[in-house]
């Protein structure tokens, strides 16, 4: 027995000696500390980062931990590790002692000001310092300056505090790569001479430089620059600018500017700066290792590094590098910034406030895991080209999963030129806001080959509103699942993808495989699905099977679209099956062979070409009424048209390069064209007047509405082609406005079936209006027949049509639904009243069945109904643009167009995402434990 009890102990003590039993020194660091220490305990710590220095300038050892006093801060830049080697099991750490309770101790990247601050001449808000510490040169500049620990503004012009149209300048002449000219710029020469200025270049690229002179000849100014707009691409026309980083500019509250020369810094303040805390970021980096290997970072809180806060430089591959636990904040380019390295894990930890990019590394076999990333990039024009993203990843077989990534500029995820990356159990929502052309998961380059994109959940990807950085016609192009020019075989599968402006999911590559993903949204921009080839790409041999395609507007311009600049033939861009199509708020239609929106056809036109004919449209699509996303119609309070039935003829309707018959019900029998197909009401009758001209239009005039009101257009129609037809109201007279947004585009089957169609909208403005269909018929002998033709003021009242029901946790987790509405899968089987179980990093679109009426609703007992509130989200069709993705329900059907814009805060908290986030404490926690009970059995046994 005794045997026994010693074998136990020792097998026991050697299952924790992974943590317990290592090498080296531990030195502690603490605020109250004295460098004169030896740093070897706690009671006698070290105090500053200079000290640290002169520690590692012996070269560490394997098994040598750093530790920081949680709840104290330390200033400086650690040396770099150049040849750092820890060993497994014995890795060189930088960590955290004391006081759990404690936050993270933070390594710092400013200093505070501790020069006084005098006022300056030209404005008595305006202070200024000199910033006198050694580190900074007399030709660096800042990147931040923090004012009791908020974040300040570069002084700009225009101010962002201008309306949108008035917030930048704009190009008015592109002389060359080195010079532009705007007249919006009046200032005496020489006024913005040394000034940055940040350009806009294109959606995806905003570009800095340096002025090295500006004139102004009383007209125009011209701009030179220190070095040229060399990104390749020249300053066009047209496009935005603003400068910064003048004193000149400082001139609302929280602005500042730093002239390197004479390093002073100016800040607008409307309290005495000298009665509060001010830092500037001047160090650029908390930590940097070159050729190292098994290196820990732990429970650091790494904070306003002028560049990044963690840096690996190029060289010789660094080995077996591990971030746990870590918050990184405010660093002017990324969090960390690493190339070179393999075996590589960054898990359980935070990035905010960063403007290019939250990780940007180059390695194989990295592990991104179980981190959050947000509120990037949102400083605008301080995104380097490309720059604002969540992750950024090249090289071979990395994995990023279980990552939340919110309010992004540009793109949330990148795998560029990545062979094999394995892209799973993202939650992605709230990306290209001020930037786009990209997507939430986005890839890119030639050398991205394999790899796999899984059960990620996407939503919400939309542009904040115009604020003018762009021309006010360029639509942005935000899309959910991008994989860009040139990545060759990927496989995108079993993710979710809702609430996204243009492209649920697009390509302009190859040999893809997009599989089992559910896709939600409004056509309002591009199509569901896009697939483009642009010069150079061969786009050829996409495949998408099995994914679900549900649209939730009827102004949805369509489910997919194919489009070459190169070919005039898009036949083998892609093929189709197994799919299912629906919208029940109006038509399906796609666009192939480069026909555009304005060549739209529907579903009957997409099968004849043999394009997907092991597809379907969902029963939905045959449902009357149809959804609205306004709601459901209470009253018909009037018909407002004239002759809405064609009783006796086609009066009052006119035909613009058409003619108009009039059909008697009676003649119904008749298979003929110029019968009426519907057996109970005569039609109207449209068909071309010239039949070399195929374009048409059929209206009724004198139609009063009134801004605010709500109308419904309605009618049945059927045709001998399938036709489609843009139906909505527009001005009478000059400058035909159109009342309600836009046209709505109906596909009318060419089978001779009647079918009900119907728009509602609401009125923007109050006028007399005709109600207008158009079109291009396709052929000359097609004819359109119409009748019931109403157009009626109604009342509505809300109505939840469908929700999406989304869990990003890593467990099942109960939502609630809205007790009086039953809903169903989209296929019909199944009712769903009162709540849903969701299993783990999936979803489900449910949609309105009935109402009830059900005196209580409650949940199944379950541990994990709890996290409903934190990790689990319904998106419907009601939405509040502010909210965070905290709470329980948000809309997947809209922009978040009241989110305002700020120049340098984040948009919204969120909680990490779920993960296994404190999976390392209870580790060392267990092993502690284990060797604890097995000394003491030790004892036991020695005894």
């Amino acid at each position: 027995m005794m045997g026994l009890v010693v074998w136990l102990s020792l097998l026991l003590i050697a299952s924790s000696s992974s943590s317990l039993l290592v090498g080296g020194t531990t030195y502690y660091f603490a605020q109250n500390g004295s460098d004169a220490n030896t740093c070897a305990t706690m009671s006698a710590p070290c105090r500053s980062i200079n000290r640290l220095n002169a520690l590692l300038s012996g070269g560490p050892v394997a098994g040598d931990a750093f530790l920081f006093r949680k709840g104290d801060t330390f200033y400086g830049s650690v040396s770099a590790l150049n040849g750092g080697q820890g060993t497994q099991g014995n890795p060189i750490t930088f960590g955290a002692y004391a006081d759990n309770l404690k936050p993270q101790p933070i390594i710092s990247g400013t200093t505070v000001i501790s020069t006084p601050w005098t006022r300056t001449d030209n404005n008595n808000n305006v202070w200024s310092s000199s910033l006198t510490n050694k580190n900074i040169s007399t030709n660096d500049g800042l990147a931040n300056v923090f004012v009791e620990g908020v974040k300040m503004t570069w002084a700009r012009s225009p101010n962002l505090s201008q309306p949108p149209e008035d917030r930048y300048y704009t190009i008015t002449a592109s002389l060359n790569m080195n010079t532009f000219q705007s007249t919006d710029v009046r200032d005496a020469s020489g006024t913005w001479d040394g000034a940055v200025v940040r350009v806009r270049l294109y959606l995806w690229s905003v570009t800095t430089r340096t002025v090295q002179s500006h004139t102004f000849d009383g007209t125009t100014a011209t701009f030179t620059f220190t070095q040229p707009f060399n990104d390749g691409y020249q300053p066009s026309v047209g496009w935005k600018f603003f400068l910064e980083n003048k004193l000149v500019a400082v001139d609302v509250p929280g602005e500042w500017s730093f002239d390197a020369p004479s390093s002073s810094l100016s800040l607008y303040s409307l309290v005495d700066p000298n009665t509060l805390t001010v830092e500037a970021s001047i160090y650029p980096y908390a930590f940097q290792f070159v050729n190292s290997n098994y290196i820990t970072f732990s429970d650091l809180h790494l904070h306003g590094q002028m560049q990044s806060a963690i840096v690996g430089n190029s060289g010789p591959t660094s080995r077996y590098i591990r971030v746990e636990n870590c918050t990184f904040t405010d660093q002017e380019y990324a969090g960390m910034q690493i190339g070179s390295v393999s075996n590589f894990l960054i898990t359980n930890s935070s990035f905010s406030g960063m403007q290019n990019s939250g990780i940007n590394l180059y390695g194989s076999s990295v592990s991104v895991i179980g981190n959050r990333f947000y509120s990037i990039g949102l400083v605008q024009g301080h995104q380097n080209q490309g720059g604002g993203v969540g992750i950024q990843l090249v090289g071979a077989n990395n994995v990023i999963s279980y990552n939340h990534i919110y309010d992004i500029s540009y793109n949330g995820i990148v795998f560029t030129n990545s062979r094999d990356a394995s892209i799973y159990n993202n939650y992605v929502t709230r990306c290209t806001l001020t930037m786009s052309d990209g997507g939430a998961i986005y890839s890119y380059g030639t050398e991205t080959l394999g790899g796999v994109v899984k059960d990620n959940i996407v939503t919400d990807i939309f542009s904040l509103p115009w604020d003018g950085f762009t021309p006010e016609d360029e639509d942005p192009l935000n899309n959910g699942i991008y994989i860009d020019n040139w990545c060759n075989n990927v496989t995108i599968s079993g993710n979710t993808v809702v609430n996204i402006h243009n492209s649920n999911l697009f390509t302009n590559s190859y040999n893809h495989i997009w599989s089992n993903n559910l896709l939600v949204g409004d056509g309002s921009s591009g199509s569901v699905i896009g697939v483009n080839e642009m010069s150079g790409n061969n786009v050829v041999n996409n495949v998408y099977i099995n994914n679900t395609i549900y649209i939730r507007s009827p102004l949805g311009r369509g489910v997919l679209s194919e489009n070459s600049n190169v070919r005039s033939t898009t036949s083998h861009m892609a093929s189709y099956s197994k799919n299912i199509y629906c919208n029940p708020y109006g038509s399906i239609f796609f666009s192939w062979d480069n026909a555009g929106y304005a060549g739209a056809r529907g579903w009957e036109s997409w099968q004849s070409v043999n394009r997907d004919q092991g597809s379907s449209s969902c029963a939905l699509q045959q449902q009357q009424p149809r959804f609205s996303s306004l709601g459901k119609i209470n009253n018909v309070i009037s018909v407002l048209n004239q002759n809405p039935t064609f009783n006796t003829s086609t009066s009052s309707w006119g035909c613009d390069r058409c003619t108009v018959t009039w059909l008697s019900s009676s003649s119904s029998s008749s298979s003929s064209s110029s019968s009426s197909p519907f057996p109970s009401f005569p039609a109207a009758m449209i068909t071309l007047r010239d039949p070399s001209i195929l374009n048409m239009q059929f209206q009724q005039g004198g139609l009063q509405v009134t801004q605010g009101q709500t109308y419904r257009i309605r009618f049945t129609a059927t045709a001998t082609h399938e036709t489609a037809w843009f139906t909505g109201l527009q001005m009478d007279h000059a400058p035909w406005s159109n009342p309600a947004g836009g046209l709505l585009t109906f596909i009318i089957p060419g089978d001779r079936v009647p079918r009900n169609f119907e728009e509602i909208f609401v009125a923007t403005f109050t006028d007399t209006v005709m109600i207008n269909f158009s079109g291009k018929f396709p052929s000359s002998n097609t004819s359109i027949y119409i009748t019931n033709m109403f157009f009626e003021q109604v009342t509505m009242s809300p109505q939840t049509w469908d929700y999406v029901a989304i869990n990003p946790s890593s467990s099942p987790t109960i939502i609630s639904l809205p007790s009086n509405i039953s809903f169903s899968t989209l296929d019909g089987s199944g009712t769903y009243a009162c709540f849903i179980i969701i299993p783990p990093w999936s979803s489900k679109l449910l949609v309105y069945k009935a109402m009830h009426n059900i005196s209580s609703c409650t949940a199944p007992a379950s541990s994990s109904s709890s996290s409903s509130s934190s990790s689990s989200f319904i998106t419907s069709t009601t939405f509040s643009a502010s909210s965070s993705p905290t709470s329980t329900s948000f809309s997947a059907s809209s922009s978040p167009t009241s989110t305002s814009f700020s120049s340098s805060t984040s948009l919204s908290p969120s909680p990490p995402v779920p993960s296994s986030s404190n999976r390392n404490a209870y580790s060392a926690a267990v092993k502690l434990i284990m060797a604890t009970v097995g000394l003491v059995l030790f004892i036991i046994a020695c005894v």
